[in-house]
Order: structure tokens, then sequence, then C-alpha cells
């Protein structure tokens, strides 16, 4: 539709694009998720399950590094990765060893800063991820590890007050 100014309006239409690529973008998380469930449950199986916690990694890490540039939905799709990533390490918990345990946890430090950095949460939202956070670091806690998710927990107290 011309404007008047002679050009098109043309922003409808790259809204409709990013929609798009944004909806493509989220059927492939959403694909990737339920496959890494699906090993992850078959984990006591013979074949088909997953091994060791880096095993699971190297398929978890890709969904949380794309989740965070999401443009819709990051905070409640990260509140749900990192419940799941919770059960992960407790249920690989003899097989895995204290500086993975280190890495992965800091991943997922740097995926909730960035979150809280770039996306506008509510405060409803803000509990919840403390929520998530502590609970995580209780886990962490059983397993050796000492301040894990200190960066994001004081970026969501922080950002509360």
């Amino acid at each position: 539709m011309d404007s008047g100014a002679g050009y098109l309006n043309e922003g409808p239409i790259y809204d409709l694009k990013s929609e798009r690529n944004e909806d493509r973008h989220l059927e492939k998380i959403d694909e990737a998720y339920i496959k890494v469930i699906r090993k992850f449950r078959k984990r006591a199986e013979l074949q088909g399950g997953y091994k060791s916690l880096p095993e699971l990694w190297l398929d978890f890490a890709p969904i949380i590094l794309k989740t965070i540039h999401l443009k819709s939905s990051p905070v409640q799709r990260l509140l749900t990765y990192t419940g799941d990533f919770h059960e992960f390490c407790d249920a690989f918990k003899e097989d895995t060893d204290l500086h993975e345990y280190k890495e992965y946890f800091e991943a997922m430090d740097f995926a909730w800063c960035t979150i809280l950095a770039h996306s506008n949460v509510s405060a409803t939202d803000r509990v919840r991820i403390i929520n998530v956070l502590r609970d995580g670091q209780d886990r962490a806690s059983k397993l050796g590890l000492q301040e894990v998710y200190a960066h994001a927990t004081d970026k969501a107290d922080d950002d509360e007050d």
C-alpha cells in the first residue's frame, strides 16, 4: 500500500514474517526438547536413553541457547527447562563430576542473566525465577556445589526492588 510519500509501508509484512520465523523457531525448540525428555526417560533402558549428563547436555544446551534469543515466552520456557535441568542433575549424580556440574550451572546462570537483562519480566515471574533458582541452589549444594546461580539470583532480586 502506498503511504503517499512515494514508498511502500511494509511494516506489517515484516512483523508477520518475523512472527512466522519465531513460530518456526518455537516449533524446532519444542521438537528438540521433546526428544531430550523422551531420551532422558529411557536412560535406564539398555538402548535409546542418555548414559550421562554430559551426553544429555550436548542436546540440551542448544535448546537453552535458542530459548534465550526468543522474543516471546523465553521466561516461561526457561523456568520449565531449569526445573528439568535440576531433575537431570539429580538423575545422573553418580556419574557426573563436580566440574561438569559447575560448568552446566554456570551456563544456566548465564541464560538467566541474559533473560533478565533483555526481557520485560513481571514481578510474578521474578518470584517464580527466584524460587526455581533457589531450588537449584539447594539441589546443587547436595551435589557438592556452592554459589550456583549467584549472578542471576542477584539480578532477579535487584530488579525486583
